[in-house]
């Protein structure tokens, strides 16, 4: 059988993996495994940012094996800036580009095992990341600052 027989055959198949529309949301992994999830809209954020070396550090030493998947939706620098990220942290890090992919996540931390966890979303694991951005100090308007002592 010559290898273009061999791949008409494989395709006419179907896809040889487990369950291909959970791994094509979950970045080429499955639900089970996450340990944390970050939103494509939160993976922006410059408060993710900053906080990610604490919360790959406090993974890494809560969980066996973590990896790092990186959306390809996400921009180029903010691909770059979180493969170094996951360099410094020792962790293994892939930028997962997939056809047909409408995966709502920037970017998910998983091991090599389940780990079933109920909420792996960034904002309830590490809610004071995101209560500081949230709470800006209001400035006393124009009037408030003249006739606000009398």
């Amino acid at each position: 059988m010559t290898d273009l027989e061999k791949k008409v055959l494989e395709s006419a198949q179907g896809e040889r993996r487990l369950n291909p529309d959970e791994q094509r949301k979950y970045l080429g992994t499955f639900a089970e495994r996450l340990v944390l999830s970050i939103l494509l809209t939160d993976a922006e954020k410059p408060a993710v940012f900053k906080a990610l070396d604490a919360i790959l550090a406090d993974l890494k030493a809560n969980y066996d094996e973590c990896c790092l998947k990186i959306s390809s939706k996400l921009s180029l620098n903010s691909q770059m800036v979180y493969m170094k990220k996951a360099q410094e942290a020792s962790l293994p890090a892939t930028i997962v580009d997939e056809d047909n992919c409408q995966s709502p996540f920037g970017l998910l931390v998983h091991t090599n095992k389940a780990e079933h966890l109920e909420n792996t979303d960034i904002k309830t694991l590490y809610p004071k990341l995101f209560a500081q951005q949230d709470e800006q100090p209001q400035q006393k308007s124009f009037w408030k600052k003249w006739f606000g002592k009398i």
